[in-house]
């Protein structure tokens, strides 16, 4: 019944723009599991923050957020605007939350998934719900953009912030056919 729900509301958050556009395949391979179901999860993205530290989530405001890419244009326009700290640039790889029976299934998703890049998986805890997995790729960018004044030409920061989320699509399509394949 867990599962029903979580899967229904992958389809309710799609229908209001809350899914990241491109993670629908790989939350359908999860759940093809006869024993997994997602909690959260998110396809990879690229932020702009304006924080004194990259970490600070609590002191932060987010300035820009894209899970496809970014383009120089909408990086200086975000620049130009200033910022009340420093900001930063931050590329993540994918990330979910997985619910699992059994240890078993635990095992073999974290083997699934470890085979294909996302290295830093591990469980979690365990509640109602089951087995709590984290499956994350350790695929990751941090860079200073803003320091009362910019600090440089983004050419070459968008390049190097785009290749890297590539990179981690290319370890969310390799999970995909990994968990499918694993039936």
């Amino acid at each position: 019944m867990k599962k029903e729900k979580a899967y229904q509301r992958i389809f309710k958050d799609r229908e209001i723009g809350y899914l990241d556009p491109d993670i629908l395949p790989t939350l359908q391979a999860f759940f093809s599991w006869p024993n997994l179901f997602t909690k959260s999860s998110c396809s990879g993205r690229i932020t702009v923050i304006d924080a004194h530290m990259p970490w600070d989530r609590k002191n932060s405001t987010v300035v820009f957020k894209d899970h496809l890419g970014i383009t120089s244009n909408q990086l200086d326009a975000v620049v130009e605007k200033g910022a009340l700290r420093k900001l930063w640039l931050i590329v993540q790889g994918p990330i979910f939350h997985v619910y699992a029976k059994t240890l078993d299934d635990v095992w073999k998703l974290l083997q699934v998934s470890r085979s294909v890049g996302f290295k830093h998986s591990g469980l979690l805890t365990k509640n109602s719900n089951g087995y709590l997995v984290e499956v994350r790729s350790g695929v990751r960018m941090d860079h200073l953009l803003y320091d009362r004044s910019p600090l440089s030409e983004f050419g070459p920061v968008v390049s190097v912030a785009n290749e890297v989320l590539k990179r981690g699509k290319e370890r969310l399509f390799s999970l995909t056919q990994a968990l499918k394949d694993s039936i």
